[in-house]
């Protein structure tokens, strides 16, 4: 009989079982199915390394730091940034600065799951902070054609509970905060196609208003959202979002042709 030691799992959810690599290491269990399961994949291992196709799951971290760099510019913070990647803020300030009170340098290595998630990360006005300044022609462009349509910047700024004095400000500047953009965005997606319908002699005249105002600024209404230029930068349009407006035109589409 066998005076190795057996020791079963004891981890809460990942039930080891016997005779794999894992119950040897992590349950230290050293009964004979385990034990040569631990020598199979060290030998394969060691075989690996001298073939020169040993994959250690970690790869080079200076590609991983400059899009980190990249992402910060375009105004994320490291929280953001990890809660999208779904990885500790640790980590990450290992990958960006190493760790100081151990003396440790940036890492030159990281896990290639963490590299992937992190890489997959891409500068979208769904995803940055309220307060990040973008540019703000992108959203000059939704407002314009929605003055066309009847909702003049004083509907809009009512809309969002904003002073109209300092909503309208958004024409005359060059940045405005994510906050606005996507605020501005969002109505846009629900009423470009709608012109405004009055629904009593007062906004028959405010309607009016809009449209004359429209008119004298030589604004026109745009072409659907799917065509305008994403000049959002360094903000890159949503993908899911173009495919939503793509399939929202077609099936308007096929509805007016049938």
């Amino acid at each position: 009989m066998s005076d190795r030691p057996l020791r079963d799992c004891e981890h809460p959810k990942a039930r080891h079982q016997h005779g794999t690599p894992q119950a040897y290491v992590l349950d230290r269990c050293r009964c004979t199915p385990c034990t040569e399961a631990n020598t199979r994949r060290e030998n394969e291992r060691a075989s690996a390394k001298a073939a020169g196709t040993y994959d250690t799951g970690r790869v080079d971290a200076e590609p991983v730091r400059q899009h980190l760099v990249r992402l910060k510019k375009a105004g994320y913070g490291l929280k953001t940034i990890a809660k999208l990647a779904k990885v500790s803020n640790a980590t990450l300030g290992k990958i960006i600065y190493g760790d100081p009170s151990r003396g440790m340098p940036p890492r030159a290595r990281v896990e290639k799951r963490v590299a992937a998630r992190i890489l997959a990360i891409r500068p979208s006005l769904t995803t940055l902070g309220e307060t990040v300044a973008i540019k703000a022609g992108p959203t000059q462009d939704r407002i314009k054609p929605l003055v066309c349509l009847g909702y003049s910047i004083g509907w809009q700024s009512k809309r969002f509970g904003r002073n109209h004095g300092n909503f309208a400000l958004v024409m005359d500047r060059t940045h405005c905060s994510a906050k606005t953009a996507r605020e501005i965005r969002t109505l846009y997606l629900l009423l470009w196609d709608k012109p405004r319908v009055a629904r009593n002699r007062h906004e028959q005249a405010a309607i009016t208003r809009a449209l004359a105002y429209a008119a004298k600024q030589g604004w026109e209404q745009l072409p659907p959202p799917t065509e305008i230029p994403h000049a959002e930068a360094p903000v890159n349009p949503d993908r899911a979002l173009t495919q939503f407006l793509s399939d929202r035109i077609h099936r308007q589409a096929r509805r007016r042709s049938a």
